[in-house]
């Protein structure tokens, strides 16, 4: 991965306090649409699938590809309510490394650090609401 200038990394991280909140929102919006097992006590496959791919992606266009793939799936079922919503939010990190930097070899880098961040937000909201309804 290419290393990014402290001021670069300050920059990105500035934009995810920024957008902090509305990554919450779509964690809550997760858990009211693929919810949890509460007989096995298990979360969304839907959801660790998610968080594996954002991870794991060599490239930002496997995450868009993997939501696409997913409504494209089911498109009635719970990705066709949320998958535009994930969407939406994958666009704005796309458009935020844009305007980070303008050079594309670092917007690469600067989307992949954006989605890690935006997946460990949505993903913990996700699992601190369905803690809290356990309580």
């Amino acid at each position: 991965m290419m290393t990014l200038s402290p001021d670069l990394v300050r920059k990105i991280e500035e934009y995810c306090d920024s957008q902090h909140d509305s990554w919450l929102k779509l964690g809550e919006k997760l858990v009211r649409t693929f919810g949890y097992d509460r007989k096995t006590r298990r979360i969304s496959t839907q959801v660790r699938n998610l968080q594996q791919t954002v991870v794991s992606a060599t490239k930002f266009s496997d995450i868009e590809d993997f939501v696409k793939n997913q409504m494209g799936r089911e498109s009635q079922g719970n990705w066709g309510k949320v998958g535009d919503d994930v969407l939406e939010h994958l666009r704005k990190l796309r458009k935020a490394s844009e305007e980070l930097d303008p050079d594309p070899a670092r917007q690469f880098a600067i989307r992949l650090r954006l989605a890690w961040a935006w997946v460990r937000a949505v993903v913990s909201q996700y699992l601190y609401e369905i803690a809290q309804q356990q309580m």
